[in-house]
């Protein structure tokens, strides 16, 4: 794990300095740092969007083609909204998507495949914007149900692991192509990059994952809050003394948030997978190791 791939991804908060990134690290072929000099606008209402579903959306843009046989299109899309919103998203693919039958009159717009389309999403607070890929996949059994959305995202909160696995999935699955004449192995390499459901139930080992990333961001958050307002001899800043001076003698506050939480997170999972009746508040002390290094209440 590279620390500093780490914190370039958490400090990406905009569209510029994520096309800066798909350049210098996944090698797509920008040749501007001009972001608007890159992209076409598009306006909601050309897209067939209401202005209930248009008021949701900061801006959208096309990224121009990069090649000359770029199966893919790809958008930015900057939302207003704390929360991806999936069903404007949703129309937007529609109106993009290539229609069985045209409408007769409708003036000509771009279209493309289903599976040749890639979102890239921007929403959430001004100081912590997630960032999130989007891709529609076709159910081939069920070819009439509407397609999955699946997602790779991921904002400033998030933990190292997730952060490192976000990273480490661009790199392998959204680099550039060697081989840009080859379309078919294109769209496989960068589909692969897609492989959870937005806010899908948990039924997988990756999504137990990603879930377990975000309950252990959400308590790193709450013990970096802590240390900001407690003092000096408070129990969490003793506990994080503690540890600088028996395991590592230069631990940050951040990284002693982070161990905290993964500890408790992952704890958490143990137990419950050795209760299968489930968990209640007077029985999870009973199942903590004596090993644990943190102290009992």
């Amino acid at each position: 794990m590279d620390l500093a791939d780490v914190d370039r991804l958490r400090a990406i908060k905009s569209f510029p300095s994520l096309v800066k990134y798909l350049r210098e690290e996944l090698d797509w072929p920008v040749e501007s740092d001009d972001f608007d000099e890159l992209t076409y606008d598009y306006n909601p209402m050309e897209l067939g969007l209401d202005a209930k579903a248009a008021v949701k959306i900061k801006e959208i843009k096309q990224l121009r083609p990069l090649t000359t046989n770029q199966p893919f299109g790809i958008f930015f899309i900057n939302f207003d909204p704390k929360r991806l919103p999936v069903v404007v998203l949703r129309r937007i693919l529609g109106a993009l998507v290539l229609k069985k039958r045209a409408s007769a009159g409708k003036a000509q717009q771009a279209a493309w495949a289903l599976n040749n389309l890639l979102f890239i999403s921007s929403y959430g607070e001004a100081q912590e914007r997630a960032i999130s890929f989007a891709y529609f996949r076709e159910d081939e059994c069920e070819p009439s149900d509407l397609p999955t959305l699946q997602v790779l995202g991921w904002d400033g909160r998030d933990t190292v692991l997730h952060l490192d696995h976000a990273h480490q999935t661009l790199k392998q699955k959204l680099q550039w192509p060697p081989d840009e004449q080859d379309s078919d192995a294109w769209r496989r390499q960068w589909a692969s990059a897609f492989t959870v459901r937005h806010r899908e139930v948990i039924t997988t080992s990756q999504a137990l994952a990603n879930r377990l990333a975000e309950l252990a961001r959400d308590i790193r958050n709450r013990v970096n809050a802590v240390l900001e307002v407690e003092a000096k001899d408070g129990p969490v800043r003793k506990l994080h003394a503690a540890f600088k001076e028996a395991l590592i003698h230069d631990l940050s506050e951040d990284d002693f948030a982070d161990m905290y939480a993964q500890t408790v997170a992952y704890g958490l999972l143990s137990a419950r997978a050795s209760r299968p009746a489930g968990l209640v508040a007077d029985n999870i002390l009973d199942m903590v190791p004596v090993t644990s290094p943190f102290p009992l209440p």
